[in-house]
């Protein structure tokens, strides 16, 4: 593909969640666009081969304080815009959902975060709504524990998590699109080679602060409050039962009652070891 610049723009292949997106950067800003996605991309850019085919998505950056033309083939150009951080934050959105889409009823898909110890990849998956911590939390854990992902955690039957250490989105002043900082720029540690599920928390964050109170939930009310923070669960093969398998193999669920994340260090030294 022609850069209006004048190089050539390949594809970035986006891994994550097991799978691979296809990025296509475009338009008359195409090599802005391409080094942008780089930084911000870069832990999910070098990956196994093999991994399942998520498709593509094409992004168009238009000159800055310019619309993006009416003739513009939208075939060609998934998202399209002349806002640089809006256009990263809304890949962001759709890379996930292209890996989301690829592995719908193949793996357990849990919106959460997920932190590993560094030593025995024994791993912590942090369930939550979105806009209710799990980022905060995994910025504030990544630099003593590998960051696996702050939004999608895939995990296969055998309870491995399939890494997906997208980009953090951090909230920005008021009215601006998130800035998608990557992980190695906030100083969170790369994944362990092989991380697993080690325990699984629902996080309740609450606006006073207080010292962190755990509650063990009993297998249904666990399964309740998993279920609507699963993508696509009716499409995997005995769904609630891969998810009542993982509460069997590491144990009850626990929902975490919080106010702040530097709160929790403890509690997860204390779940999945000492970094």
């Amino acid at each position: 593909m022609d850069d209006r610049a004048g190089g050539v723009n390949p594809v970035l292949p986006i891994h994550g969640l097991g799978a691979t997106v296809a990025v296509l950067p475009d338009g008359p800003r195409a090599g802005e666009l391409r080094l942008a996605l780089e930084a911000a991309w870069a832990r999910c850019l070098p990956g196994p081969p093999g991994v399942r085919d998520a498709g593509e998505v094409r992004l168009w950056l238009a000159e800055a304080g310019r619309s993006v033309p009416g003739d513009l083939d939208h075939g060609k150009a998934e998202l399209a815009g002349d806002d640089l951080a809006a256009l990263l934050a809304s890949a962001t959105q759709a890379v996930t959902q292209a890996l989301i889409r690829a592995q719908a009823g193949r793996i357990l898909l849990l919106h959460a975060g997920a932190v590993c110890h560094p030593v025995t990849g024994r791993s912590l998956v942090f369930v939550a709504p979105g806009g209710t911590g799990k980022t905060t939390l995994a910025t504030t854990l990544g630099p003593a524990y590998g960051y696996l992902t702050d939004e999608t955690v895939g995990i296969d039957a055998a309870g491995r998590i399939l890494p997906y250490p997208k980009p953090l989105s951090l909230r920005t002043a008021s009215g601006r699109p998130k800035d998608e900082t990557s992980p190695g720029h906030l100083g969170l540690l790369p994944s362990h080679p092989d991380p697993a599920v080690a325990r699984v928390v629902v996080l309740n964050r609450v606006a006073a602060p207080s010292a962190p109170r755990l509650r063990e939930l009993a297998l249904l009310d666990a399964i309740c409050a998993l279920v609507p923070q699963s993508s696509s669960l009716y499409a995997l093969p005995r769904g609630l039962h891969r998810c009542a398998d993982l509460i069997d193999a590491t144990g009850p669920v626990l929902e975490v009652t919080y106010g702040e994340a530097d709160t929790l260090a403890p509690l997860v030294a204390d779940l999945i070891g000492v970094p």
